[in-house]
Order: structure tokens, then sequence, then C-alpha cells
């Protein structure tokens, strides 16, 4: 499989991921506190920041890949 198929299966995946758990009803599930703060505020700022981190990682092993294949900077 090509580096740039796998690269889009990667970032469809994190989409879908995002998608997930930002469902309504996941959504639900968080009542109370987490050392103070709304524990629903924690968990989306937390998967907000998991999905900035991961999408980050695939782009950038992508564009290394791109740049060992043509032998040059991008």
């Amino acid at each position: 499989m090509p580096n740039s198929a796998r690269r889009r299966d990667r970032l469809v995946g994190l989409f879908v991921a995002g998608l997930v758990a930002f469902d309504p009803p996941l959504l639900n599930l968080f009542h109370g506190t987490v050392f103070g703060w709304p524990a629903l505020y924690v968990y989306i700022f937390g998967v907000w920041a998991l999905l900035i981190a991961a999408l980050a990682l695939v782009l950038e092993r992508g564009r290394e890949a791109a740049r060992k294949d043509t032998g040059g900077p991008p």
C-alpha cells in the first residue's frame, strides 16, 4: 500500500474517531468535576488536544516519507 493511501486511511480514521468522541450520547456520560473543573470540559479539551497531536504526528510522518522518496526538501 503506498504511503499516500496509508496516510489518507489514518486521517479518515482520526476523523471517525473525532466524530465518535464528540457524539452527544457519549458526552452525556460526563458529570461532576475533575480537580474543580467540569468533567465535560476536561473531556472535550483533552480529546481535542489528543486529536490535534495525532493529526500532527500523521501529517509529519507523511512529510518525512515524502522527503525520503524524493530525496530532497518538501
